[in-house]
C-alpha cells in the first residue's frame, strides 16, 4: 500500500482515478482548490501555501500531479510548480508524477519517443507555452530528495469527450482539420488509468513515459473508421501555403501560423518503451 496525493482530480482525465486506486489497495487523498478543509479523502486549500495545508498527511508516498493553470501564465504556473516542489520536499515524497502532453515537441519532429527533446525557444501560446515551461523548470532542478516522471499523453478521449480534430456537419459530412497524413495520437482515459496503476504498484521510475498507441493511424483514418460518411480533409498546401504568405507579409503571427503547422502534424510516435516497462498497450 502507498500513501498517494492526486492534485486536480476533478480534471477530465483524472475522473475515477481515485477510485481505481482506492480498489488497488492505496491511501488516496485528493487536493482541490478553495477553502482549507477536509471531508473524508477531499483536501481544500489554497495551492500558493499546499505545503502548509494542516489538513494533509505528514507524508505521502507519491503526488500525481494533473493542475495546470489554465487561466494563468507561464510564470503563475512556475510559481505553482515552486510550491508542489516544497511540498514534496516537507512531506518526504518519493516521486512526483506530472502530466505533460505531446505538446511539448516540435511540431516538425520527424520521430517521437521518450528520449526525445522537447521544444526550445517555443512560438506556441497558450496550454503549449506552459506545459513546455513548465517541463524545463521542473527538468532544470538538481539534487531533490525525490524522483520527477513526465507523463507525456496524446490526447486523451472518453465517452463524453468530443474528438477534437473533426467538425461533423449535416448530410454525413465531416471536417478534419488537416490533411490525409496529418496526426494526432488518442489514447483511452481508461488506459491512462491502468497504466498509472501499474507504475505505482510495479514501482518503474522512468523520466518520461510517452502515452501514445503504437499505430500509425492519421486523422483521416480515424474519422474514417469512426464517423465514416463523407471525409472531407483541409489541404495542407492551401492552409499551410498561404499562412506562410500571410506570416512573411506580417499579416499574422509566428504564433497563429505555429497554430495552423499544428494541425498537419507527421511525427511518427513510438510509446514501445512505455508499453513494454508499464506491460500495457495503448
Amino acid at each position: 500500500m502507498k500513501k498517494i496525493l492526486i492534485l486536480g482530480h476533478r480534471s477530465f482525465v483524472a475522473t475515477s482515478l481515485y477510485e481505481k486506486l482506492i480498489a488497488a489497495g492505496h491511501e488516496v487523498d485528493c487536493f482541490s482548490r478553495g477553502e482549507e478543509t477536509r471531508n473524508q479523502d477531499i483536501v481544500g486549500g489554497n495551492l500558493s501555501n499546499i505545503a502548509t495545508n494542516k489538513f494533509l498527511k505528514q507524508e505521502y508516498d507519491i503526488v500525481i500531479n494533473y493542475v495546470i493553470l489554465k487561466d494563468k501564465g507561464v510564470v503563475e504556473n512556475i510559481e505553482f510548480l515552486k510550491s508542489l516542489v516544497d511540498f514534496c520536499t516537507v512531506k518526504n515524497v518519493k516521486r512526483l508524477i506530472h502530466f505533460s502532453s505531446i505538446m511539448v515537441y516540435d511540431n516538425n519532429e520527424p520521430f517521437i519517443d521518450e528520449t526525445t527533446a522537447i521544444e526550445k525557444n517555443t512560438f506556441k501560446t497558450g496550454y503549449g507555452e506552459v506545459k513546455i515551461a513548465v517541463d524545463y523548470y521542473l527538468m532544470s532542478l538538481a539534487n531533490l530528495p525525490f524522483s520527477i516522471s513526465f507523463i507525456r499523453p496524446g490526447y486523451v478521449l472518453a465517452k463524453d469527450r468530443p474528438c477534437p480534430f473533426v467538425k461533423r456537419l449535416p448530410l454525413g459530412i465531416t471536417i478534419i482539420k488537416g490533411d490525409k497524413r496529418s496526426k494526432q495520437p488518442i489514447v483511452k482515459r481508461e488506459d491512462i488509468h491502468q497504466a498509472l496503476i501499474n507504475m505505482v504498484n510495479e514501482g518503474s521510475h522512468e523520466l518520461v513515459y510517452l502515452f501514445v498507441p503504437n499505430k500509425e493511424v492519421t486523422k483521416y483514418g480515424y474519422a474514417k473508421e469512426h464517423f465514416g460518411g463523407i471525409l472531407v480533409p483541409l489541404p495542407k498546401w492551401l492552409l499551410l501555403g498561404f499562412s506562410k504568405m500571410f506570416l512573411r507579409l506580417n499579416l499574422i503571427k509566428k504564433s497563429f501560423y505555429v497554430r495552423i503547422e499544428g494541425m498537419y502534424i507527421e511525427s511518427k510516435y513510438n510509446s514501445k518503451k512505455t508499453e513494454e516497462v508499464l506491460n500495457i498497450k495503448f
